[in-house]
C-alpha cells in the first residue's frame, strides 16, 4: 500500500489535469441532484409525452419502476405478470408487465421493456431507471454539468478521461459490481462492491463479509441506521469509519464513514457481493459506465471533499 503522501500528491494530479475527450454525444439531459444524494431525471412511459415523471437513475435496479403510489403514474402501465425483486434488506414478489413498453428520456426512447411496480412513498419519485434502459447506451454522468450524457455503445471508451480511474465491471445478480480495496481497522481486503447510483449511502459492507471477518465489535458506531427496502423497513447498518478506500491503483480517500451491515435477507445480505457503494460516495467522481466494454471511469470532481453526513462537521 502506498504511503498517504504520495497519494495526495495523485489526488492533486487527478484534480488539476484531468479533461474529458470531446466525443458526439447522442443526447444531453439534465439531472437534479436531491438533497437525498440521489440523481433525478425527467422520464416519459408509454408515449405519454403530456405526463412528464420524476425518476431516480438508479445504476443498482436492473428494470424500469413505476411507483405504484404515486398519482402520476396511474394508468401508464397494466401490470398482469409478476417477477421476484431482490431489494437492498428483502426479497419479495411484485408486479411486472409485459415486455413491450416504452421508456423515454431526452429524445431516446427504448421500446420492448418489462416495467414493474413498487409502492414506493407517494411523494418520494415516481420511478426508478434501470440498466433495462441505462444500458442501450454509454453513459457518463458529470456532477459539474448536471448533465448525464448518453453515447452510441462504443463510443463511451473513447470519451473517457485518461486522468480517470478505470475499473473493471462484473455482473452479479444483475447489477455492475467493481473491485475495490479497503481498509478497515489497519487490515487490508480486497472486496468486489456494487455501483448503485440509487442508493444514498456511503459504503456498507455486506453482513456475510462483516460476520466472515468477524468485524462487529472492532469498531464503536458513531451512528446507527435502519435500511429501508422496497416494500418494507429493517435491517441495522452500524456506520464506523473505515481507514481509508482505494479505487484503482492510485487513488486513495482516507477516513472514509462506511457501515458493517447486519441486514439478513436481500442484496445486503448476499455473498455474491462484498458491498455496495452508494451514491453519497460516486458523486465525488464523474462517472463513465462503458457498458459496451464493462468498465467503470471514475474522475474526481469538485465534490471530493464535500462532507458525507452533515452531523460529522458540526
Amino acid at each position: 500500500m502506498k504511503k498517504m503522501s504520495l497519494l495526495s500528491v495523485c489526488f492533486f494530479c487527478l484534480l488539476s489535469l484531468s479533461a474529458w475527450a470531446e466525443v458526439i454525444p447522442v443526447d444531453t439531459i439534465p439531472f437534479e441532484l436531491g438533497a437525498d444524494n440521489r440523481l433525478y431525471v425527467t422520464v416519459y412511459i408509454n408515449g405519454q409525452d403530456d405526463r412528464p415523471l420524476r425518476f431516480v437513475l438508479d445504476t443498482g435496479a436492473t428494470d424500469v419502476v413505476l411507483n405504484s403510489n404515486s398519482p402520476r403514474t396511474e394508468g401508464l402501465a397494466a401490470f398482469t405478470g409478476s417477477v421476484e425483486n431482490n431489494s437492498a434488506n428483502s426479497v419479495e414478489t411484485i408486479p411486472s408487465t409485459e415486455s413491450s413498453q416504452v421508456v423515454r428520456m431526452g429524445s431516446r426512447a427504448i421500446s420492448g421493456l418489462k416495467l414493474i411496480a413498487i409502492p414506493y412513498p407517494p411523494d418520494a419519485w415516481d420511478g426508478v431507471l434501470g440498466l433495462s434502459y441505462l444500458r442501450n447506451f454509454d453513459v457518463r454522468i458529470d456532477y459539474r454539468r448536471k448533465s448525464i450524457f448518453l453515447y452510441e455503445l462504443g463510443d463511451g471508451q473513447k470519451a473517457a478521461s485518461d486522468k480517470a480511474v478505470k475499473l473493471k465491471m462484473d455482473y452479479r445478480l444483475g447489477v455492475p459490481v467493481v473491485p475495490v480495496g479497503v481498509r478497515v481497522g489497519g487490515v487490508d481486503y480486497q472486496v468486489s462492491v456494487e455501483v448503485d447510483t440509487g442508493s444514498d449511502r456511503v459504503f456498507d459492507l455486506n453482513t456475510p463479509f462483516v460476520r466472515r471477518n468477524s468485524l462487529l465489535g472492532t469498531q464503536k458506531p458513531f451512528a446507527i441506521s435502519r435500511i429501508a427496502g422496497t416494500v418494507k423497513e429493517g435491517g441495522e447498518l452500524q456506520n464506523v469509519y473505515f481507514d481509508w478506500v482505494t479505487l484503482g491503483d492510485a487513488l486513495t480517500l482516507p477516513r472514509i464513514p462506511g457501515a458493517f451491515s447486519t441486514v439478513t435477507e436481500g442484496v445486503q445480505a448476499s455473498e455474491v457481493m462484498d458491498g455496495v457503494l452508494g451514491n453519497n460516495f460516486l458523486q465525488r467522481f464523474n462517472q463513465l459506465y462503458d457498458f459496451k466494454n464493462n468498465f467503470l471511469y471514475l474522475e474526481v470532481n469538485d465534490r471530493l471533499y464535500t462532507p458525507f453526513y452533515d452531523f460529522l462537521v458540526r
